[in-house]
């Protein structure tokens, strides 16, 4: 899900807006690579009346990021109906920060599930579950590794059986 909104943010601009009281907004925008998080403090002032013609596109008002993507920054938001600026604090996370830390639990759950598939089809075939050497001679330890052996017995037809200790 990260990847296919980290390439939708280079072609569309998502903007959700959920407003905490009048005038006072919290705004997650995903473009550009990047999702930014800003928090509008509420606005002093009325609508200014008259018109107002804008002949360019709305500014970008992220920070300045860092070498990897990340930016904090203070500034004000203007909105396009003639109101007073508002001030504003926000965060700008690049996509390659989420999919790293979305990617990271998946990866080591696939590890982990990997090195018990390993571990239980080499004890079915009777050999250390750590290092792999042939166990089937063997009565208490590996003598390759040195694993103790007396958890989990070695049995012919290649089934796992657990030891019964008295």
């Amino acid at each position: 899900m990260t990847l296919v909104l980290w390439q939708r943010s280079y072609r569309h601009c998502d903007q959700f807006v959920r407003e905490r009281g009048p005038s006072d907004h919290f705004t997650w925008t995903s473009e550009f690579g990047v999702m930014v998080f800003e928090w509008e403090s509420p606005q002093r002032g009325a609508v200014q009346a008259g018109w107002s013609w804008f002949d360019t596109p709305l500014p970008r008002r992220f920070g300045q990021p860092n070498v990897l993507g990340f930016a904090v920054y203070r500034g004000t938001a203007r909105h396009y109906i003639l109101l007073p600026y508002a001030p504003l604090r926000g965060v700008s996370v690049p996509y390659w920060f989420f999919f790293v830390c979305t990617a990271a639990l998946p990866w080591l759950w696939l590890k982990r599930w990997r090195r018990q598939r390993r571990a239980a089809s080499r004890v079915s075939h009777g050999l250390c579950p750590r290092c792999g050497y042939d166990v089937r001679a063997s009565a208490d330890r590996c003598s390759e590794c040195g694993l103790r052996l007396s958890s989990v017995i070695m049995a012919p037809q290649g089934e796992e059986q657990t030891a019964k200790t008295n």
